[in-house]
This record gives C-alpha cells, sequence and structure tokens, in this order.
C-alpha cells in the first residue's frame, strides 16, 4: 500500500476592485454590475460585465483585473493570465494582479513563473502574509522545501493567525523528511482550527511516517468525519490499520476507496493484498484480476505468486 500526501493550494485575492475612469459612467456601471454578479458566484455573467466595461474603457486596468479574476474563478487560467497581464500593463502597481497571475500560472503547473510574479508582488508590499504562503506553496511544488519554509516562516512573523500557513509549513517539513516538526505545524494548524480536515489528514500521514499508526488512524478518523470526501484519507488509513494488523478494517476502507474511484487498479491491489491477509484467497484474487484488467502490473505479479 502506498500513502497518497495531500497537497497544499495558493490563494487567489478573492477581491474585486473597483478602478474605473470617472467619464466613463457607464463602463462604472458594467463594473459594478460585474462585481455584484462574481461575489455572487455568476461567474460567466461577471465576465461579460467586464467585457462590456473594457469595451467602453479600454485603458481601465481594473476592469482587466477583474475579469481575470472571475475568469480564474471559472476555471479558465489562460485567459485569466492574459487579463491579468493586461492589467500590469495598465497598471505595473496593481500586486493583486501580480499575486492572482501566479496563481493561475501555477495551476497550469508553471511554478517557476508563478514564483517571479509572487516576488515581485512581495516587492511591492512585503507585509502582505498571503504573497509569502503562496510564493511558499509554489516553491515547494519545485521542490525548494527549504525555500518554502522560509517563505511560510515568514508569512506567520506577519500573521500568526493564519493557519494555512501552519498547515503549508508542516507539509513542506514533511516532504523535506523534518517529521517532528511538521506535526508540531499541523498541531498548531488544529489549535486555530479544529474543522481544518487538509491539518489531520497530513498530521496523520507525517505520523504514519514515523511508525506512529494508531495515532495517524485517529488523525485519519477526524479527518474524515470533516469530510466524508477525503478519498485519499480511505487509502491511507487503510494502509495504517494494515500496519496494526487489521486487515477487516483495511478492506472496509479499501472498499469506500472503490467506491469513490471504481477504476483505480491500485485500490483493487491493496485490498486484494489485505484479503490475501486474512485468508481470504479467493477474494485476492479476484481483486488481483480486477487491477491486472485495469493495466497493474504489480498485481499480474502478485496474481501469479498466488495462483502459479
Amino acid at each position: 500500500m502506498n500513502i497518497i500526501h495531500r497537497l497544499s493550494i495558493l490563494t487567489v485575492l478573492l477581491a474585486f476592485v473597483g478602478i474605473t475612469a470617472g467619464y466613463a459612467q457607464s463602463a462604472q456601471d458594467y463594473m459594478d454590475f460585474g462585481i455584484d454578479q462574481g461575489r455572487s458566484g455568476r461567474v460567466q455573467e461577471a465576465v461579460d460585465s467586464f467585457s462590456k466595461a473594457i469595451l467602453l474603457d479600454p485603458g481601465n486596468a481594473g476592469a482587466y483585473y477583474n475579469r481575470g479574476l472571475a475568469k480564474s474563478l471559472g476555471g479558465d487560467a489562460h485567459g485569466a493570465i492574459s487579463d491579468y497581464t493586461r492589467a500590469i500593463e495598465l497598471d505595473s502597481l496593481l500586486l493583486g494582479a501580480y499575486n492572482n497571475r501566479g496563481f493561475a500560472l501555477a495551476a497550469l503547473g508553471d511554478f517557476k513563473s508563478a514564483v517571479k510574479d509572487l516576488s515581485v508582488a512581495i516587492e511591492l508590499d512585503p507585509t502582505v502574509p498571503e504573497f509569502y504562503n503562496n510564493r511558499g506553496t509554489a516553491k515547494s511544488a519545485l521542490g525548494d522545501y527549504s525555500g518554502a519554509i522560509a517563505d511560510y516562516s515568514r508569512s506567520i512573523e506577519i500573521n500568526p493567525y493564519l493557519v494555512g500557513a501552519y498547515n503549508n509549513r508542516g507539509l513542506a517539513k514533511s516532504l523535506a523528511g523534518e517529521l517532528q516538526g511538521a506535526i508540531t505545524d499541523f498541531s498548531h494548524a488544529l489549535d486555530l482550527d479544529q474543522r481544518y480536515d487538509a491539518a489531520w489528514y497530513n498530521r496523520g500521514n507525517a505520523r504514519i511516517a514515523i511508525g506512529d499508526a494508531k495515532g495517524a488512524i485517529d488523525d485519519y478518523d477526524k479527518a474524515l468525519i470533516l469530510n466524508a470526501g477525503l478519498v485519499e484519507a480511505y487509502n491511507n488509513r487503510a494502509f495504517a490499520k494494515a500496519a496494526i494488523g487489521d486487515y477487516r478494517g483495511a478492506v472496509d476502507d479499501m472498499n469506500m476507496l472503490i467506491g469513490f474511484l471504481p477504476a483505480n487498479p491500485g485500490a483493487y491491489y491493496n485490498r486484494g493484498v489485505a484479503k490475501k491477509n486474512l485468508g481470504d484467497l479467493r477474494g485476492a484474487a479476484d481483486d488481483f484480476r480486477k487491477a491486472a484488467a485495469l493495466g497493474d502490473a504489480l498485481s499480474e505479479k502478485a496474481l501469479k505468486e498466488l495462483i502459479p
């Protein structure tokens, strides 16, 4: 069985701005409409309103910024980047555009460019903790864990109540092998927010890594109470249960995982391993066959060993 890590996330600035030229009253109206629509979740209507504002006032940096934000919220990262870039061309001091373009770039996997944008945002205003948190997340995605930890630490220095920064620093420490420090950070996050399912989940992962399977199970239990759709937690809790010999519990968790991901070969393989340890060789063989049919070479090998 394999542990699945939960990735940390960046934070987009979820604030529409009202920059508009005074002479373009109708453009202002469309800006106001778009802001109201964006705040109420009507993303495409917001995009349309900001587009009308741009037609009437093409030099309006705020309209491009707002349309970029609406596109980002709608999942159009490419379109968002284009709009943020135009907003920056019109107003190079619009620091939210650098942060949000960094967010969109990271969504496309361009973490190096995301780090550059977030660094500009920090240069423009070094007092915003979210900028450091976001740059830390991009650095972590690049494998620069020490740089990420430094950014998260700076974020926490500015705002010691920024719960996500503790979680993200804990994840960076965990990936860097600093497991005890990671557990401490996840615990700090949970002290601030007991309903933070990702922190329970990530602390569970760190605990299983240091051999504390029972503690990991407790953390996964809490994560799943808060978020029953956290599918990775079923996989990892099954791993922890298997580590203490609770193969029946491992099978139950893999059943849940398969319910969410019926085409996941690893889930069938892991359930097959648990069934084999319970002495259910027929059930194990069936699971290995299902996994092999889904392209899992390891299951083919396990099946041959089970049935020579």
